[in-house]
Parts: structure tokens; sequence; C-alpha cells
């Protein structure tokens, strides 16, 4: 009976301290800056716009210090420079990893990713009556890929962000008249917020 005395007082102001004790509030604590705390960012792909031209924006939601959930919208203007998507809706899912931070999202990562596209076809050419040949006019075909992507991604403290990825997918639907793969390319700036 005095044993049990003896571990009950022992152990109550360890549990006191412990239930009474300063928390740590992540709003109090000045080592974590804004981009820590921020769930979204939106980014820009300036290698689309400097190569297509064409416009590829993004937005990403921040799940986890290791992964985040977003999509990609791709407007190509001209054409043939940045692949043979005209337009392109690509959801993607990134799991981010090696980062030696407090806070993630951010460092090298690995990306699964899907894209509902608009392709060009291959051009036809008509052989007519005169020996002379003229491009035949199609229309867009939709396709669906599925594919992955690597890079890596640097975020200062104020919340701006640079990345860099390469990867490549794959069209699922009928490829006889348009490309079987196609890149998944940038170099994009971005803020979170």
């Amino acid at each position: 009976m005095k044993l049990r005395l003896f571990i009950a007082l022992l152990w109550s102001p360890l549990v006191f301290f412990q239930a009474f004790g300063q928390g740590t509030d992540p709003s109090e604590n000045t080592s974590i800056s804004g981009a820590d705390l921020a769930q979204t960012e939106l980014r820009i792909n300036a290698l689309s716009l400097l190569v297509g031209p064409a416009l590829d924006i993004s937005y990403e939601h921040v799940l986890s210090n290791s992964s985040g959930l977003g999509g990609s919208l791709l407007l190509n203007f001209s054409g043939d420079n940045y692949g043979s998507q005209k337009v392109a809706l690509s959801p993607f899912y990134r799991f981010y990893f090696f980062d030696q931070k407090d806070y993630g999202s951010r460092g090298l990562f690995v990306e699964g990713f899907s894209s509902f596209a608009l392709v060009a076809p291959y051009t036809e050419w008509v052989e007519l009556g005169d020996g002379s040949y003229v491009e035949q006019d199609q229309s867009n075909k939709f396709q669906w890929s599925i594919g992955f992507s690597a890079g890596s991604k640097w975020i200062n403290e104020r919340g701006f962000s640079f990345e860099i990825f390469l990867g490549v997918g794959r069209y699922l639907l009928n490829t006889e008249a348009t490309d079987e793969v196609h890149p998944r390319i940038g170099a994009s700036l971005g803020k979170r917020f």
C-alpha cells in the first residue's frame, strides 16, 4: 500500500506539469513562416510561354507535409512547338520526399497524372487527279492519358515558388491518328497562400 502511494505521489507532479505546461501553438512560433501554413498554390509554367507559345496554369492543394493534389490547364496557341495537345486538363497527385525542413510540399517529388486533351491528329495528304497533293483538313481528337513525372520545388519564406519537372504520359484511346505519348515538362513560377 505504501508503495502504491509513493508511486502515485511520484507521478502526480509529472502529470500536472504535462497537463498545464506550455503548449506549442503554430501561430505563436516565430520559426514558422507564412509559406509553412499556406495550403494553396497557384503556378504558371514559364517554359511553356517561352517555347509554345502556350499557357499552362496549375493549382495545388497541400494535403500534408509530403503530398499535394491539384490540376493543370494547358492552352496551346500555335501548335507544334509544345506537343500535339491543343487544350488539356490534367489532374495530378504529388508525393514529396527527401525534405529536410520542418514543413513539406517542397523538395523532390514524383507525380502521377492523367490528362483529358484535344489533340491535333497527324497530317494526311490526299493526292489530286493531276498528281499534286493537298493537306486534308481534320478536326482535333479527344484523348485520355495517364503518366508520371518527377521534379523539384523550391519555396522561399514569402511563399513564392519555383519548380522544374519532366514527365511522360501515354494516351489510352485510339492512337492511329495521334501520337501515342506526350511530354509533361515545365519550369513554373508560383505563389503559395
